[in-house]
C-alpha cells in the first residue's frame, strides 16, 4: 500500500513539475517577441508589432498582401500560444519598413510597438511617436491630393477603404493620426499611394481612381469634437468622413458594439449613420 502512494505521489510530482514546467516555458516564449516569432514561424516579412497584456499584435508584408496575426496566451493550467490571422490586398509596397526576426534577439519583457526605423528595429512607447504631418499640414502642401488620415487607438489593426483595398493603421494615444495616407495622379492610367508612417515613407501604384482633390481648404471648426473616436478619416474637397468603412470597424469589434460613420460637410452640417451587429445575433 505504501509503495502504491509513493509511486502515485511521485506520478503527482511529476506531473505538477511537467506543468509547471510548460507553464513556463510557454509564459517566457510569449514574453520574448524572438521566441515567439520563431515558435509560430514568423521570420521574415514582419513590419510592426505591439504588445498588449496577453495579446500580440504582428503586421507581416508580403508582395500585396498584408497579414494581421492576433496571437493569445490562454488556458489556466497549461498555457498555450495561440494565432488567428487576416489578410488584405494592398497596392502599397512595404517592404522597405519590413524586417526579420533576429533582430529581435535580446528584446524581453512587456515591449510595447516594435518597428524599424532608419534601418534599425527598436522597442519604442507609444507616446514617442510623432505625427508624420498634421492635417493642416497636409491641405497646405497637398491641395491636389486625397488623402486619409488614419487613428489605431491603442491596437494594430488593419483598415480598408473604398480608395485604397488595404493600408497599415500603427497604433497611437488615442485623438492622433498615425500616417497619412496621399493618392496622387502618376500619368494618364495611374494614380500613385504614398503612405507617411512615423517609421519611414512607402508608396505603391493603382489603376486611375478618378477622386477629387481635397483642394486647397479647411476643416470645419467643429470637426475636432469627433477626432478622438475615429478610426479613419477621409478628407476629400467638400466633406470629412471619420469611420469611412464602418463595417470593416465592426467586423474587428464584434456583436453588442456601435460604431458611427460621421460626414462633416463644409458648411458646417453633419450626418451620422450607426453602424453594428446586435446581440441577438449571436
Amino acid at each position: 500500500m505504501r509503495k502504491i502512494a509513493a509511486l502515485l505521489l511521485l506520478l503527482f510530482t511529476l506531473t505538477a513539475s511537467w506543468i509547471l514546467w510548460e507553464s513556463h516555458e510557454a509564459v517566457s516564449c510569449f514574453n520574448s517577441p524572438y521566441c515567439m516569432t520563431e515558435h509560430l514561424n514568423i521570420t521574415d516579412h514582419i513590419l510592426i508589432m505591439q504588445h498588449n497584456g496577453n495579446e500580440w499584435r504582428i503586421v507581416t508584408y508580403t508582395t500585396g498582401k498584408l497579414s494581421l496575426h492576433r496571437i493569445e496566451l490562454s488556458g489556466s493550467i497549461i498555457p498555450d500560444i495561440k494565432d488567428s490571422t487576416k489578410s488584405v490586398r494592398t497596392h502599397i509596397d512595404y517592404s522597405p519598413l519590413t524586417f526579420e526576426n533576429n533582430a529581435l534577439k535580446g528584446l524581453k519583457g512587456t515591449i510595447g510597438l516594435i518597428a524599424k526605423f532608419n534601418g534599425s528595429v527598436k522597442a519604442v512607447p507609444l507616446k514617442e511617436l510623432q505625427k508624420p504631418l498634421t492635417c493642416s499640414e497636409l491641405l497646405k502642401l497637398c491641395s491636389s491630393c486625397k488623402l486619409v488620415l488614419g487613428e489605431g487607438g491603442d491596437k494594430v489593426r488593419l483598415g480598408y477603404t473604398n480608395l485604397t483595398s488595404g493600408y497599415l493603421v500603427v497604433p497611437s494615444p488615442r485623438g492622433s493620426s498615425r500616417f497619412v495616407l496621399e493618392i496622387k495622379s502618376y500619368n494618364a492610367t495611374k494614380d500613385a499611394i504614398i503612405a507617411k508612417y512615423p517609421m519611414g515613407i512607402v508608396k505603391g501604384y493603382t489603376s486611375k481612381l478618378n477622386l477629387p482633390p481635397i483642394e486647397n481648404t479647411s476643416l470645419p471648426a467643429n470637426v475636432s469634437q469627433y477626432l478622438e473616436p475615429a478610426w479613419g478619416i477621409l478628407i476629400t474637397g467638400n466633406e470629412v468622413v471619420l469611420n469611412p468603412d464602418p463595417w470593416s470597424i465592426v467586423e474587428e469589434l464584434g456583436e453588442c458594439r456601435t460604431v458611427y460613420k460621421i460626414t462633416i460637410h463644409n458648411n458646417g452640417t453633419i450626418e451620422k449613420t450607426e453602424y453594428g451587429l446586435p446581440c441577438w445575433r449571436r
